[in-house]
Order: structure tokens, then sequence, then C-alpha cells
């Protein structure tokens, strides 16, 4: 994992991801939120520049502002079912990817010690820890081994193509494969957990050392800011 001279608590990333999903998903564009909402959708951008992982910022940036400038130039003009199909394009686009691209960006940059460490030192319940930890273990590996069944998809001949004439073999070869591994990788990670000592009901040391640092103060702060007139513009 690439490291960082910027780094960020793992707690405060957490608080960035749970604030990003909900207030860019239930948030209305008007009010405050007129200028609240494109501050939330470039934090990803900016976070993810910083953390080197470039690939995934250019290519949100450039859908996010591509799906911005379409909102305010060519979208006011259509009519009909293309108003609606470009509305839902609009709306899943601002509304879901920030989140998505911050849960990205806590998954890249937080091992899964320290994910464990934040999760114990904020006192979630156990049985929590020990499912997001499956969890967040349980996409990566899984992506290992869909290149596996790619691979052997393509020895098979079942690859570019060829998928086109051949549609039923190469749903068979890709999901029954892909199937068994998740069930397999599922079990094995549970058990990984529960043999480290997850449902210990004692405290566990953790080699990671956890700081705030003077960025965390300040995400934080930003965070309570934006909860405070989420709650005064939306629920009260």
């Amino acid at each position: 994992m690439e490291r960082s001279n910027f780094q960020i608590d793992p707690r405060t990333k957490l608080l960035l991801t749970l604030t990003i999903n909900i207030v860019t998903v239930s948030a209305p564009q008007s009010g405050w939120f007129q200028y609240i909402l494109p501050i939330l959708w470039f934090i990803p951008v900016i976070l993810l520049f910083i953390y080197q992982k470039y690939k995934a910022a250019s290519y949100y940036l450039i859908l996010l502002l591509s799906v911005s400038i379409f909102q305010f130039t060519l979208a006011p003009y259509l009519h009909g079912f293309i108003f609606y199909l470009s509305l839902g394009i609009i709306s899943i686009s601002l509304r879901l990817l920030p989140g998505i691209m911050m849960g990205y960006f806590l998954l890249s940059t937080t091992s899964i010690s320290e994910l464990i460490a934040a999760m114990e030192t904020l006192h979630f319940p156990k049985g929590l820890i020990i499912a997001l930890s499956v969890m967040f273990r349980f996409f990566p590996t899984l992506s290992y081994e869909y290149l596996y069944i790619q691979q052997a998809m393509a020895f098979r001949g079942l690859t570019g193509p060829s998928v086109l004439f051949r549609p039923i073999k190469a749903m068979e070869y890709r999901l029954i494969p892909l199937m068994v591994s998740a069930s397999k990788i599922g079990d094995e990670l549970t058990m990984t957990s529960l043999t480290r000592g997850l449902s210990a009901p004692v405290m566990r040391t953790n080699v990671c050392q956890l700081h705030f640092y003077a960025q965390d103060f300040l995400l934080i702060f930003i965070s309570i800011l934006i909860w405070l007139v989420f709650f005064w513009e939306v629920l009260l």
C-alpha cells in the first residue's frame, strides 16, 4: 500500500465517509447546500490526489466535471424520455459517486489493522468489527480470484468476441467458479478473524498507533459544521 507524507487518521476517514455518503444522498440542492454539496463532491478528488491515487482521481474528476457541465448547459433544454434519463444519470453521479469514491479512498489507503484499531478505539460492537474486517478483506481477495478466472477462460478461448458466440458457456465458466470462490473466501476470512481473537471479550493490543494530526482536526471541524447545517435545514 502506497504511503503519503500527508496522513489522515482512520477515524477521520470513517467520519468523512459517513458524512459524504449521508449528506450527498439526503441533502437538497438548495439553501446552504448549493455551496456545501460541491465541496463534498470534490473532497474525494483532493484526497485521492494527495494519496497519489492519480488514475482513480482523474477518472472521477473528469466524470464529475462532465456531469456538472451537462447539468447546467444541455439538460435544461431536453424533453420527454431523454430528460428523465439524463436526470437519473445526473442524480446517480452527483448523489452516489462521491460516497462510492470516498469508500474507495478509505479502503485503498487504510490497512485492515488500522481500520480494526480505529473501530476498537471508537468502541464499535465486536460483531460489527468482525463483519467489517471480513468484508474489507473479502472484495480485494475476490478481485484476485476473478483475475485468475479470466485467465482460465482465456485458456479455453472465451475472450473477446468469442464470448458473444458462446454466452452460456462464458457465463457458466465465469459465475460458477466465482460463486464457489466467494463462499470459500468468506468462510476462510471469518475463521482467520476469529483465530486472531477479534471475538475475544478483552481489549486487544494493536501494533498500529493512531494519531490525530492538524489536518484531522480541520476535517473533523468541517464535518461537524456540515452536520450542524444538515440537522438545521433538513431534519429540523
